[in-house]
């Protein structure tokens, strides 16, 4: 939802960014969808990533570039939704660490069918939606630059402003998450 949130990040740099976004559910200044319920749609997911964020999350994004955003964002997914924590670290990041760099949707399908033996909710998905679930979450790790040809990889170094970011708002993990080794990631506290 990178496109949505850039055109919204007007509307999230303010204080009371809740009653703005309801406001352009119906108004469509920014949006830029047509149908108000694909608005209200679309509304739902964002709050339920908003309600994860810190403070000051949308100034630090405003300030980055195109990459350090999809980073971001990939950040937020991480920590709105545990099953995209849960793949990326039993399947991405478990990989990495056996340096076994491929990954595809098959990978993904076995933690899937493992997840779904233990939790009825999962289990009841359709197979279309588990797909789908899939394909978003290595498109997901694709844009956030973490996945290119099939191969799990480490972010272009990143400045150090970045990273601290992370420390600062007390979200350690996420170093890891992208990757970083312990070596680096104690160069940074």
């Amino acid at each position: 939802m990178r496109h949505e949130f850039d055109r919204l990040l007007p509307i999230l740099l303010l204080e009371d960014s809740d009653s703005e976004l309801t406001k352009e559910v119906k108004e469509n200044n920014l949006f830029g969808v047509k149908t108000e319920s694909a608005r209200q749609r679309i509304l739902t997911e964002i709050k339920r990533r908003l309600k994860v964020l810190p403070n000051g999350f949308w100034d630090f994004y405003e300030k980055a570039d195109s990459f350090h955003r999809n980073l971001l964002l990939f950040f937020v997914v991480l920590k709105a939704y545990p099953l995209a924590l849960d793949f990326h670290f039993e399947v991405v990041l478990a990989k990495w660490k056996r340096l076994d760099k491929k990954l595809d949707k098959f990978d993904l399908k076995m933690r899937m069918d493992e997840l779904s033996s233990g939790n009825p909710s999962i289990d009841s998905w359709s197979e279309s939606t588990k797909e789908k679930v899939l394909t978003v979450f290595l498109r997901m790790c694709k844009e956030s630059g973490l996945l290119k040809n099939n191969e799990i990889t480490k972010p272009l170094e990143q400045h150090l402003v970045f990273w601290r970011y992370f420390i600062e708002i007390d979200e350690p993990w996420f170093l890891e998450a992208c990757l970083l080794s312990k070596i680096e990631r104690e160069k940074l506290i």
